[in-house]
């Protein structure tokens, strides 16, 4: 080897690795930058400055975007102007419009403004779902909206039968001693299994290796979203084919199970349709992989009739589910800190709801358990998920002009104050307060007046308090025709868990309610203990 060989062969240590890794970071990060979407120059912008100094200090204040988010909101967004969020580590600057113009923003065409755009960028599109078109085209979310509600009926009862199983296997038997359990954790055990039956139904969700590797591809979807937080842009597509690597082994995995019933759905359809005798008294189960087959099919999307792209399709909405599992550590958090006597309300509405289905839940009887919706909706408000929802990013080549003027480029975030709204003095009395019955107690009123005095109640609006009605104040679910499709059975199967939970355990008091860290725009829940106890006897009213 050459001396001029050997004076590269000495630059190749791991001081000058590291010099070289991360200058390649820095100018990569510093290009990306300079070339994103020029933001408008009305628009003011929180932070340290949008110079250099400003923001290099921007870009590595990773918990400084709560109180810029907050200071925004009371300083422009209630004085009916938006304001720019800066661009932290890998995460983009967005507008975080006031309320004034959310209606504008709802009604964009998404040709003009995209809701979907947004999920791919943050998701590295390319990768994490093995197809780009999962997240291009969210087709399986338009499958939901179309089917779910109307197969609520069919789909509650055999949650009947999960329930129990579900919770004991995680929560135990015992009756004579308390059991210390992380909430996090166990939930993340619960709901993943509850919501394989409900998306996939069985035999496929009564498989352990098939929950397992979903659940395995669920944290690889994960991690692919911090990656593309902490990886400059220019790398993307490399490290997003890098790590896709245990995308596509997990998916693999999972694929070995669910391709083989899938394959069979369509036959079994398929035979049906054509008339075969064997078929007439056939029922096609009502699971996602059925509906989607049949949506495509009257929508003429053969391309989403193949057993491939419906698996794919499965992964995206085991994966979304996954969002019910912070609600359930949200809301149980902040209904055992209330007290017992909140307690004590809850598990009387259940008790007699219960009793008045047979003693079976059912979508009636889970609809008038206004007291728990109010619970878990509250827990929403108390807890947000994020700083900023709804976002949609400005695909319009010419960008658009809001009513005021101010025109948004092409490539723009635009997104909603949901955690200052949610704490807002002047829409919520006592916000800081998590008061489990703040929706349910007009309901209840309400309920206890004569028909004369009713006339004069304007009740559209008490029942829009309800969990799954989205509203510009509430925006966990999302808002407009990108709400969350899957809301309505998140909803019930939260109730169930809740409700059961509550009639047949007994729980410590606790001291804290939900600790909350926010890292950059995202409520990162922290673990938090519970001492629980299975009751030798489910709660009645003679027990307090």
């Amino acid at each position: 080897m050459g001396a001029e060989g050997l004076g590269l062969y000495g630059l190749l240590t791991l001081p000058h690795i590291v010099v070289a890794i991360v200058t390649y970071w820095i100018t990569a990060t510093v290009y990306y930058f300079l070339t994103a979407p020029k933001l408008p120059a009305d628009v003011p912008c929180m932070g340290y400055g949008t110079g250099w100094i400003g923001g290099i200090r921007n870009f590595f204040a990773i918990t400084k975007s709560k109180e810029w988010v907050v200071t925004g909101y009371y300083q422009y967004n209630r004085n009916d102007q938006a304001f720019v969020l800066p661009p932290t580590l890998g995460m983009p600057p967005e507008i975080v419009i006031p309320k004034s113009q959310m209606a504008w923003m709802f009604d964009l065409s998404d040709e003009v403004a995209s809701a979907s755009e947004p999920h791919y960028d943050m998701f590295n599109g390319d990768w994490v779902l093995l197809d780009p078109i999962i997240l291009k085209d969210p087709y399986h979310e338009h499958v939901i909206h179309k089917n779910m509600i109307r197969n609520l009926k069919t789909l509650i009862p055999g949650l009947n039968d999960q329930i129990p199983g579900a919770i004991m296997d995680v929560f135990g038997t015992d009756t004579e001693s308390w059991m210390k359990l992380d909430v996090m954790g166990s939930f993340s055990k619960i709901v993943p299994r509850l919501s394989s039956f409900l998306t996939v139904g069985p035999p496929l969700c009564h498989n352990p290796e098939f929950n397992k590797a979903a659940q395995a591809l669920t944290m690889d979807i994960t991690l692919m979203q911090i990656m593309v937080v902490l990886t400059p842009k220019a790398i993307q597509p490399l490290a997003g084919a890098l790590l896709s690597l245990r995308n596509r082994y997990h998916f693999g995995q999972a694929s070995r199970f669910a391709l083989p019933i899938i394959k069979q759905r369509i036959a079994d359809i398929q035979k049906k349709d054509a008339g075969h005798p064997d078929y007439t008294s056939w029922t096609e189960p009502q699971d996602f992989f059925t509906w989607s087959y049949r949506t495509a099919q009257s929508e003429n999307r053969p391309e989403e009739m193949q057993p491939h792209r419906l698996a794919l399709r499965t992964m995206g909405v085991l994966f979304a589910s996954q969002t019910t599992v912070l609600t359930m550590y949200d809301s149980i958090i902040n209904i055992l800190h209330a007290g017992q006597q909140t307690i004590r309300a809850l598990r009387e509405e259940s008790h007699r709801i219960l009793h008045e289905e047979g003693g079976h839940y059912t979508p009636q009887g889970l609809s008038r358990m206004h007291r728990l919706d109010s619970a878990i909706r509250e827990a929403q408000r108390k807890s947000p998920i994020g700083l900023t929802l709804s976002t949609r990013k400005i695909v319009a080549r010419n960008g658009v002009t809001a009513p005021n003027g101010t025109h948004f480029p092409y490539g723009t975030l635009l997104s909603c104050p949901w955690m200052p709204i949610a704490g807002d003095e002047t829409i919520y009395d006592n916000p800081g307060e998590y008061d489990a019955f703040r929706y349910s107690r007009p309901m209840e009123e309400y309920a206890k007046l004569s028909e004369e005095e009713r006339k004069d109640v304007d009740v559209l609006s008490i029942k829009q308090k309800a969990l799954v009605t989205t509203s510009f104040e509430h925006l966990q679910f999302g808002h407009g025709r990108h709400a969350c499709p899957g809301r309505f059975l998140a909803a019930h199967e939260l109730k169930i868990i809740i409700s059961y939970l509550l009639l047949h355990y007994d729980f410590k008091p606790l001291a804290e309610g939900p600790k909350i860290l926010w890292v950059i725009r995202y409520h990162v829940p922290l673990s938090v203990q519970i001492e629980t106890r299975r009751r030798k006897a489910v709660w009645t009213l003679e027990d307090e």
